[in-house]
């Protein structure tokens, strides 16, 4: 095909191009899953465009630019991004002069495609302004999202009524009526359309539903950012008189004339209730002010498709359709759902009858929380509601946005999580890319359930790519850098994600503005502005080789958790399954499976669920809940009598009234059926045995050691915690639960089992592999921290179950110990208050949710039954994952600590030759040393810090003897260090000194006499020369670096010796040194905290708002001129202060020289 096809000759020739691109486009990320093995190590080496991790590229509400757009993808090609997905928001910038949607707007948009496609970039679109959703200011009020809302009137009869009844008034907006324009809250405010009136005889008490409002869909907060938020609903269990419920055939159903009802009222007292639909009042925010307007209904097709041609349509018809694959617009992107629920619309009761056998008018009055029939029937009914919601928003709103993204060649991604009215994983299961979202460590919210979701959505879909929106943060204020970030991304390598997309680029509109252009003050600064962009090339090299292994073949993992059936619904495993700190998976890995997905795509082949696209599992594990549908429970039985093996408790009953109440006795029936299977276990271990979570903090106390006032002002400091435990019984599950002002972290026999640093937030972790039989030791590390005294305090609780069924709980009390320091006098702490005392308020934060599953003691003991062996293990501290295929077995494995480790490592592999590949290097070399025991290979493997790689089994062999002498990694011997002197060049651009500067010795920028050099951010080049004598011309020799600050580069007699970003800051450099004299240069490049402060010393060239966001654009800046007060930075949000402490940089060493041997 030509490189420019040029005009076609027809629309039908034009959709059959675009099926064909879209095809290509698919097969783009299936081409990993089917590489042979030569390709794996070409693509392993080179990493092919696909493979590159992609960035949110972030513009502020018209402040775009045609030079900033091609500055900005260059950029991004040249540093080895493979994609990126565009949003424009408004967040607090002054606004800029190209307006959202407009003719020039659209323009630039084109150009920024073009460009894409040109440099072999990828474009995403949003699905609409902002990121939130699909709508904007073409969104008519009769197609944007609805509720029902009602209004309610008493009466006594027998009378005649004959009145007005009051019009229902709208809810409060989600985020509230200042998210709405004047303009939007007039039509807010008056839009409203009847439904129905309804009377019944008015119920004695004042009972209602708990958390109706949730149940019925007018809210659903986000589970990642507001604590106490249930993963699922799980219905009241109240048993009420009959006198305070309605009876549903006394519900009488009324007619009004305008806004006046005429009615002979019966005798007694009556309630009428008049319902009908107003706007939930959702926007696009934080949308670019010319494109904020109303969300679509989510329920509704027809408001879809306007909203698409409204949008992409109009957008495409200046930057023209899709291309070439891969490359330039390839993508339409649904981010997070930001926009709460939605409860009803027009054909709403149409389609719930047509989807449920039954007409919802009677049960109306129970979406206001009054009980019709009983709690349970109550129940039920909304249980029906919120799948009728999600299914429409799934059919009409997911599924339709993806045929219409089709239609013009384009995949649909989509963030499934958060606010979302149904499952995610139901929503999740659309997308032709599921996302997830991981905020950066200590910069924000606890998203992590969300990569447990997009994973197990790919898994069980057939989709290769699983993306992440990544290293989210909050007042990260160019804190971030890749060996900072890599214990994080590793993790998310080894959860199953295997496409980075950082959060976030921002558009820089100028050429010359540095830091410039900020997302407020949200995200890591992962753009050309950057002082280390430059060299952020080797990090990316590095993601796209782990990408590209991750995507061959398919994941491993034994154990498939059924995900509780109804809307809205969070997976989550249980906390036993992943480790503390990060929670890396355990030997046995496992997914989450979403109902509907069952039903359609499981089957069983030799004892395994299988799936369509090749994934299997050995164990499928029930939520432990009472309800059931009997559609899931016949499709449980079919794979139960064709050989899987089931792990659960029957349940009891249906959760709907859909064919009520046979129903029930169906489920009875077929659960009696199915339990009396063999290949059925019985576990009734977890559950959640009423609406109401348990809180384990309940008999805990805040503590902190005897000095002071604790509860108001400590000096900043580190005390040490101590608390003795006896152990005697078969653990099999232990969960903690815990938190400190400021942070703190917890050991348990001297290993670490995890750590916190925000005290609103109660960290999760399982502990139950470092207890012990016998005695255990639990310290706790905790650090109040900040300029000066202040509250301090620590709390926590662990949970411990036995195999027996019995649990022991201990808390933080009087009975703990605390010291000064890690070796001083132990003394009884000091109670400050109960769980909820002030100034922690925890009582504003629900307790956690219990588990739904067995442990995964449970479910391991069930695999080693059945002869099943984990698939890795290890006695050092370390995570993995495992992708298998035709050709070869691949496991990436990393260091968890940021200590040096080793340790015998059992793959679950047998019969073939293990290799090591370094993605940091692209080396690639057979591990001679291991051994072949009870269908596992045993290796022996050491990690430097942080370290990880891939070991790959492609090559049938035999294990060497155990004395053959040959070792997996060589021994390295110190040659000598580089003392000095070294000459070191600042740029005076960045108010560096104008000539070299001779350093004696190393030493940290911050730490010099020099203005130019203390508050110096960029990159320092490093000079000096050493003589080197060679010993043996046939052994590596190494340049390690010592300490860095934070990123170097190396040349060697003016030969590239490569990039060095983390831990060890070690080089090659065999290929480079000779015999005799050398001449040595270093770049290294610190971050742009010091300059930020030294600016700060000098007076203000902005006018700008308390929190360090702009007023408005200087003059200056307009005028193209530079900062009037001889500053040298510019930012749109500043987040440094002129007092902030100045930060380690440079080249701190020591510098030397080593010799494998």
């Amino acid at each position: 095909m030509q490189e420019d096809e040029g005009p076609l000759n027809s629309v039908a020739h034009a959709l059959v191009i675009l099926k064909k691109a879209l095809v290509t486009v698919l097969a783009l990320g299936n081409l990993f899953a089917m590489a042979a093995v030569d390709e794996l190590e070409k693509n392993f080496t080179t990493p092919p465009p696909p493979a590159r991790p992609w960035v949110y590229w972030m513009v502020m509400d018209g402040n775009l630019t045609r030079e900033g757009i091609t500055a900005d993808l260059e950029a991004m090609a040249r540093a080895g991004i493979g994609g990126a997905i565009i949003l424009e928001v408004n967040i607090g910038i002054p606004r800029g002069p190209v307006e959202f949607m407009s003719a020039p707007w659209r323009e630039l948009m084109k150009h920024a495609i073009h460009e894409a496609d040109r440099l072999g970039l990828a474009i995403a679109l949003p699905a609409g302004p902002g990121w939130c959703g699909s709508g904007g200011p073409w969104v008519k009020p009769e197609q944007s999202m609805q509720h029902l809302v009602a209004s309610e009137t008493e009466v006594s009869g027998p009378m005649r009524f004959d009145a007005p009844l009051p019009q229902p008034q709208p809810r409060t907006p989600f985020f509230g009526e200042n998210t709405l324009t004047p303009e939007l809250r007039k039509v807010w405010k008056e839009f409203y359309r009847d439904v129905v009136v309804l009377a019944f005889p008015t119920p004695a008490g004042n009972y209602r539903i708990p958390d109706v409002d949730e149940k019925a869909l007018y809210h659903r907060p986000p589970y990642s950012s507001q604590p106490g938020v249930k993963p699922f609903l799980a219905p009241d269990s109240a048993t009420l008189p009959p006198e305070q419920c309605i009876p549903r055939d006394k519900v009488l159903e009324l007619k009004l004339t305008g806004n006046r009802l005429v009615w002979d009222v019966p005798p007694g007292r009556w309630t009428i209730m008049r319902f009908g639909r107003t706007l939930t009042g959702q926007t696009t925010r934080p949308a670019p002010v010319p494109g904020l307007g109303f969300e679509t209904d989510k329920f509704d097709k027809a408001a879809v498709d306007e909203h698409f041609e409204s949008f992409i349509g109009a957008l495409l018809k200046t930057a023209g359709n899709p291309k070439h694959p891969g490359r330039g617009l390839t993508t339409l992107h649904f981010d997070s759902w930001e926009m709460s629920s939605q409860n009803w619309s027009e054909k709403f009761r149409e389609e719930f009858r047509r989807r449920r056998g039954y007409d919802p008018l009677r049960f109306l009055p129970v979406m206001l929380g009054r009980v019709v029939d009983n709690v349970e029937v109550s129940e039920r009914f909304l249980w029906d509601l919120r799948r009728t919601a999600q299914e429409l928003v799934v059919e009409n709103h997911a599924l339709r946005l993806k045929g219409l993204a089709r239609q013009k060649g384009l995949t649909l991604s989509i963030e499934p999580y958060d606010l979302n009215p149904a499952g995610d994983l139901a929503l999740g299961n659309v997308a032709d890319v599921p996302m997830c979202e991981f905020w950066s460590k200590g910069y924000g919210f606890n998203s992590e359930f969300s990569a447990f979701e997009a994973v197990s959505i790919a898994h069980t879909m057939g989709r290769t790519i699983v993306g992440a929106e990544a290293f989210t943060s909050h007042m990260d204020a160019w804190r971030q850098y890749p060996a900072r970030m890599k214990q994080q991304g590793d993790w998310a390598l080894c959860a199953g994600i295997n496409r980075f997309v950082f959060h976030r680029y921002q558009h820089q509109p100028w050429l010359d503005r540095f830091p410039g252009m900020t997302f407020g003050p949200y995200g890591v600064h992962w753009e050309r502005t950057q002082t280390w962009w430059e060299m952020a090339p080797a990090y990316h090299t590095y993601l796209a080789r782990c990408q590209t292994l991750l995507r061959y073949g398919l994941p491993v993992a034994d154990i498939l958790y059924l995900d509780a059936e109804g809307a809205p619904n969070v997976f989550r495993p249980p906390v036993s399954a992943t480790l503390s700190g990060f929670p890396d998976r355990r030997g046995y890995n496992f997914d989450g499976c979403e109902p509907g997905a069952l039903i359609k795509r499981a089957s069983v082949k030799n004892g395994r669920i299988v799936f369509p696209d090749g994934m299997s599992y050995r164990l499928l594990v029930l939520p432990q809940l009472d309800t059931m549908t009997p559609a899931l429970l016949r499709k449980i039985g079919q794979l139960v009598k064709d050989g899987a093996i089931v792990v659960g408790a029957p349940p009891q009953r249906s959760p709907s009234l859909e064919n009520y109440p046979a129903c029930d006795a169906e489920v009875r029936n077929l659960a009696a059926e199915i339990w009396r299977n063999k290949n059925v276990i019985l576990d009734t271990s977890a559950g959640v045995k009423d609406s109401k979570p348990e809180n384990l903090l309940a008999a805990a106390k805040w503590i902190w050691h005897n000095e002071g006032k604790p509860g108001l002002d400590v000096p900043p400091c580190k005390r040490y915690f101590r608390r003795e435990l006896e152990i005697t019984g078969a653990v099999t599950s232990a969960t903690v639960r815990m938190t400190a002002d400021n942070s703190f972290t917890l050991l348990i026999n001297d290993r670490k089992a995890g750590s916190g640093s925000n005290f609103h937030h109660l960290e999760t972790m399982n502990v139950a592999a470092l207890l012990r039989s016998g005695k255990n030791t639990i310290t706790v590390i905790a650090e109040n921290s900040g300029d000066g005294p202040n509250p301090a305090g620590l709390i926590g609780a662990l949970e411990i179950t036995f195999r027996d069924g019995m649990k022991m709980l201990l808390v933080s009390d009087r009975q703990w110990h605390s010291s000064l320091t890690p070796d001083g006098e132990l003394q009884p702490v000091r109670e400050l208050g109960a769980w909820n005392m002030r100034p922690w308020n925890l009582n504003s934060r629900s307790p956690a949710f219990p588990d739904i599953y067995p442990s995964y003691e449970t479910t391991a003991q069930i695999l080693a039954q059945m002869g099943v062996p984990p698939d890795f293990e290890s006695d050092a501290d370390l995570r993995y994952t495992h992708r298998h295929g035709s050709d070869a077995e691949i496991y990436f494995v990393g260091n968890r600590t940021d200590e040096p480790v080793s340790g015998q490592c059992r793959f679950r592999v047998t019969g073939l030759q293990p290799e090591l590949w370094n993605p940091i290097t692209g080396e690639k070399r057979p591990l001679p040393e291991f051994q072949q025991q009870d269908g596992r290979t045993v290796i022996p493997l050491r990690f430097e810090p942080a370290e990880s790689y891939f070991i790959v089994f492609r090559k049938r062999t035999r294990p060497a003897p155990p004395d053959a002498g040959a070792k997996n990694f060589f021994t390295l011997n110190a040659r000598g260090t580089l003392d000095g002197p070294w000459e070191v060049r600042f740029d005076p651009k960045w108010g560096g000194p104008a000539k070299p500067v001779t350093f004696a010795k190393l030493e940290s920028w911050n730490q010099r006499p020099e203005d130019g050099i203390k508050y110096y951010s960029g990159t320092g080049i490093y000079r000096t020369t050493f003589q080197f004598k060679m010993q043996n011309p046939k052994s590596k020799i190494y340049l390690d670096l010592g300490r860095v600050e934070v990123m170097a580069r190396v040349k060697l007699n003016g030969k590239d010796c490569g990039i060095v970003w983390t831990l060890p800051y070690r080089v090659d450099i065999s290929h480079a040194v000779r015999e005799g004299n050398n001449e040595l240069e270093i770049e290294v490049v610190n971050l742009w905290i010091n300059r930020m402060i030294g600016d700060e010393q000098l007076p203000e060239d902005c006018e700008r708002n308390p929190g360090g966001s702009l007023k408005s654009w200087p003059a200056w800046l307009l005028e193209g001129k530079p900062s009037p007060t001889g500053r040298y930075t510019f930012t749109t949000w500043r987040l440094w202060k002129k007092d902030a402490p100045l930060l380690p940089s440079g080249l701190l060493g020591p510098v030397s020289f080593l010799e494998e041997m």
